[in-house]
């Protein structure tokens, strides 16, 4: 499938033998590594995973299944946030807040596709153009459309890599039979195996990021290696979740590739390394089976930060944001003398230094795209066509309704961790308070909903995605159709 505005051919990788560990032997190939260190600046791996629950992960203290051996170590060695909350549950909306430290009214990205409001624009800073000026060697390694060049993600680096293998057709596990993803998706695997190609060629500071995609969609199973001889429940939901584990099973050992490869060449000791999500995932819960709206099953992320001289297996319980993200970085490393560009997110090393337990931060998201993505003529009287904004601030969680403000919800997370029973009626002082604490953000207007100027192809991937169709299209043979960004 070929996708506009996306340069070609891309960057050419200088090829470099690579580790095989036997964990996933089946994955990679195997061989040597530079030993060239880096220059006076530390390694930079930022890994956004995609579509990924704090709660579903062992460190944030999931049991039924080891989803996360690796990124639990890591969490052992830095600093391990238990509420940080990404500013939307839509994958470009997201990245640009991670990338950038801003909020998404002020980064400009909205939606996941539209007329506007969908691309990160050039006169935004990300990070990695404020490394590269820092003299960094920049790599992106992306595992699907929703975080490519059409969305504007290539800024600043040298190395954009989204090479998807546009004829590689991979199971269905739900409905059997095939699917045809591989033009704008790949394996965990994949991605990983450019990475590590590019990373053992570097001689001086790098900044990687990794994105993974594959907790996103069912259908791309991981490799049979991973998969063989399971007995999956015959139940729908049940299985999907069951599925959705062991594809972030496969996502954490190549995580732990990374890991591996860093302590090859012997730069482990000194990386700064960065673990978190985009969104999480419904699965279910508040009746919603895939992400895009607020609730924290959805906007609640894992957020890990290890770095050299850091105490090991912090833990902080206050509420933080991933816009917080660059700005930590900036501070940790001092990039631009401590003169970076405005930002909405702060440092938060004091809270990694244990200096202080609450910096008193406020968390805004918003959804301001429909859920189940139609066309003009077909978005009235959808019960999906809503908007919505949430401010987190301590113990209260607000969501704003922006249509049918009567219907806003309210929740004490310290009690109610759930968001099982709305207290907006019950506490009207606390939610006048929130509301009033919204208006501080100027967020609105929010974008234009078209579909009709988007390009053919790129509607085309999004739908072989799963991001297309209608409430009607999502069965109980198939709970992740109509998904959204």
């Amino acid at each position: 499938m070929s996708l506009p505005a996306m340069p070609s051919p891309r960057p050419h990788l200088r090829s470099a033998a690579l580790l095989a560990p036997a964990l996933v032997g089946a994955i990679l190939a195997g061989g040597a590594c530079s030993s060239e260190p880096p220059g006076p600046r530390p390694p930079i791996v930022l890994i956004t995973l995609d579509t990924t629950r704090a709660d579903h992960l062992g460190c944030y203290g999931y049991e039924a299944y080891p989803t996360s051996p690796r990124i639990d170590e890591l969490a052992q060695e830095g600093a391990l946030f238990t509420q940080a909350i990404a500013q939307a549950a839509v994958t470009p909306v997201s990245h640009a807040s991670i990338l950038t430290g801003l909020n998404p009214f002020n980064h400009g990205v909205r939606v996941l596709h539209g007329s506007s409001q969908f691309r990160l624009g050039e006169e935004q800073v990300s990070l990695a153009e404020i490394l590269r000026e820092e003299g960094y060697a920049t790599a992106a390694f992306v595992s699907a459309l929703p975080v490519t060049e059409y969305f504007g993600f290539e800024q600043g680096f040298e190395v954009f890599d989204a090479a998807f293998a546009p004829d590689a057709a991979v199971e269905r596990n739900v409905r059997g039979g095939q699917v045809n993803t591989g033009g704008v998706q790949r394996h965990a695997g994949g991605t990983t195996k450019r990475a590590l190609e590019w990373m053992s060629a570097q001689e001086g500071p790098f900044f990687l990021w990794l994105h993974y995609f594959d907790p996103h969609d069912d259908r791309m199973m991981p490799p049979e290696a991973w998969t063989q001889g399971r007995q999956w429940s015959t139940e729908t939901r049940a299985r999907l979740r069951e599925i959705y584990d062991v594809e972030i099973a496969y996502m954490d050992a190549a995580v732990g590739l990374v890991f591996e490869r860093l302590k090859q060449l012997e730069l482990w000791e000194e990386a700064v390394v960065v673990v978190t999500a985009d969104h999480g995932e419904g699965l279910g819960d508040h009746d919603w089976w895939t992400h895009g709206i607020l609730y924290q099953e959805q906007i609640r992320v894992p957020l890990i930060v290890r770095a050299p001289g850091m105490g090991e297996g912090e833990r902080v319980d206050s509420v933080v944001r991933t816009i917080d993200i660059v700005p930590t970085l900036g501070d940790l490393l001092e990039l631009g003398g401590g003169d970076l560009p405005s930002m909405d997110g702060v440092s938060l090393l004091p809270l990694m230094h244990g200096e202080t337990e609450d910096l008193g931060l406020t968390a805004y998201a918003d959804s301001v795209n429909l859920m189940v993505y139609r066309t003009t003529a077909e978005i009235s009287d959808n019960k999906n066509d809503m908007l919505f904004a949430v401010i987190v601030e301590g113990r209260w969680k607000y969501i704003h309704h922006l249509k049918e403000t009567q219907e806003s919800e309210l929740y004490d997370l310290r009690e109610d961790p759930g968001e099982l029973r709305n207290l907006y009626t019950e506490r009207p002082d606390v939610a006048e308070r929130a509301h009033a604490a919204l208006k501080e953000f100027e967020f609105m207007p929010y974008a234009q909903l078209e579909a009709e100027n988007v390009p053919q192809a790129v509607l085309d991937g999004l739908k072989a995605l799963g991001y297309m169709g209608s409430d009607e299209d999502v069965t109980e043979e198939d709970e992740k159709a109509g998904e959204d960004g």
